[in-house]
């Protein structure tokens, strides 16, 4: 429930393939108060049998007492007859939204399209079939639509490669990215969405190692390219029948880079020293690309020339602080945050001169945001806490309350009941350039 933030009352949809109606009913028994399950499409005979009760569209009389007695009850059209006596039809689309008006709804969870049980899929002309007065939709496919060739675990596979806009025939397996954009199109898993409903992807089926990397770097894709950000806040990851169904829930973070400074204590500007190939900010934001967050800001302030051409070659923006002699680091991360997408819901705080910091420490620390550790993460190794530092943005009011010539440790020492730490196997995250001996000891060689 919390994954998908819902408050009654609430009308979801659910569209795409890979467990719709495994994850609609686990949903159901989930939540609080009295639910409605039912769909605009069709539903099997054995899938009706998931429900305590089953009340029809024609006849709603029972549908009062059922929900009083079980909390939950399925509302179904007319089972078929023929070669369809197995399935019951779906409702009207008007008929959910009355539902949800009713005194004694709580929450609607709607199946509004269907796939033939396959894991991805492309929708028809004539669906999905959405109720207007939805408020959450949540395209949906199963992670093993990685295991094969897209004639094999895709629904409609042609009109699959329709979406996909690529060089490609069904014989081709599908990537990260062309699941993302499958999810996220508006003729595939945002077609038929109301104006008004927010979006979630759930990425279903996730029960390995390999299966959690593909998954999150589809959630990546998903966060990173979506055009309508606002639309698109979160992506889901799991497994509907596991014990603990939500195993990620992952959100935008913007690294932001602290390169305004003037490296009074090291004796010249110290990102611009060499390292390997490259620089001091320069392997430092490298180091930052190989990782899952979804933006690179860079504050630049002294020498800002010198800090965009370093920014820009590895692809990162640059902001410019004009405070940045006076208010030192706190001024540089509260420019950096009051620019930010209102998509973003966290801060990576990093500074310029890191380049020691792995990609691996990056992504233990989402890791831990993607899993609900909390808003306040820090790495810490042996018991010390070092740094990056990463900031929610329950906290972004008080970071940009901080008066000048304080730091952002302060905001992190006063909810020290809060922070979580993330353990790591090297001292690197103590670690940073103050001054030459510094740059000496830890440089490459």
């Amino acid at each position: 429930m919390a994954a998908f933030g819902l408050r009654a009352p609430e009308l979801v949809a659910f569209v795409g393939g890979g467990g719709k109606t495994s994850l609609m009913f686990a949903l159901a028994a989930a939540l609080p108060g009295r639910v409605v399950v039912t769909t605009t499409t069709r539903i099997f005979a054995a899938q009706m049998k998931l429900a305590p009760a089953v009340c029809y569209a024609d006849d709603l009389s029972r549908l009062e007492d059922n929900l009083k007695r079980y909390g939950m009850a399925l509302v179904v059209g007319d089972v078929g007859s023929g070669k369809d006596k197995e399935k019951a039809l779906g409702v009207p689309p008007e008929l959910p939204g009355r539902l949800l008006a009713r005194p004694d709804v709580d929450f609607v969870l709607v199946e509004a399209d269907g796939s033939r049980m396959r894991p991805i899929k492309a929708p028809a002309a004539h669906e999905p079939v959405i109720p207007p007065e939805t408020t959450l939709v949540v395209p949906m496919m199963g992670i093993d639509a990685m295991n094969g060739r897209i004639a094999e675990v895709a629904h409609r596979p042609e009109l699959v490669l329709s979406l996909l806009r690529r060089a490609s025939s069904v014989n081709d397996w599908l990537r990260p990215q062309d699941a993302a954009i499958l999810l996220t199109h508006p003729d595939g898993g945002l077609k038929g969405v109301p104006k008004q409903a927010r979006v979630i992807p759930f990425i279903n089926k996730v029960e390995t190692a390999v299966q959690l990397t593909a998954a999150r770097q589809i959630a990546y894709h998903i966060l990173r390219k979506t055009e309508d950000a606002s639309r698109i806040t979160q992506v889901v990851i799991g497994a509907t029948q596991a014990d603990n169904p939500i195993h990620e829930v992952h959100k935008r973070v913007t690294a932001v880079v602290l390169a305004a400074g003037q490296s009074k204590r090291m004796g010249q500007t110290k990102q611009f020293l060499p390292w390997g190939e490259t620089t001091v900010l320069g392997q430092t934001l490298r180091n930052l690309r190989a990782t899952a967050v979804h933006d690179i800001m860079v504050v630049a302030g002294h020498e800002t020339e010198k800090v965009t051409a370093i920014a820009q070659e590895e692809g990162a923006a640059v902001i410019v602080n004009p405070d940045y002699a006076q208010g030192e680091m706190v001024s540089s991360l509260q420019t950096a945050v009051a620019q930010l997408d209102e998509s973003v819901t966290a801060v990576l705080v990093m500074m310029a001169d890191q380049p020691m910091i792995e990609p691996a420490h990056i992504d233990r620390l989402l890791e831990a945001y993607w899993q609900g550790r909390g808003n306040l993460i820090a790495p810490s190794f042996e018991g010390r806490r070092g740094n990056p530092v990463l900031i929610g943005s329950a906290y972004f009011d008080e970071l940009l309350a901080l008066p000048p010539g304080s730091a952002p440790r302060h905001l992190v020492q006063r909810y020290q009941d809060r922070l979580h730490l993330v353990e790591m196997p090297t001292t690197a995250v103590l670690q940073d350039l103050d001054s030459p001996d510094d740059y000496v000891r830890w440089r490459p060689k």
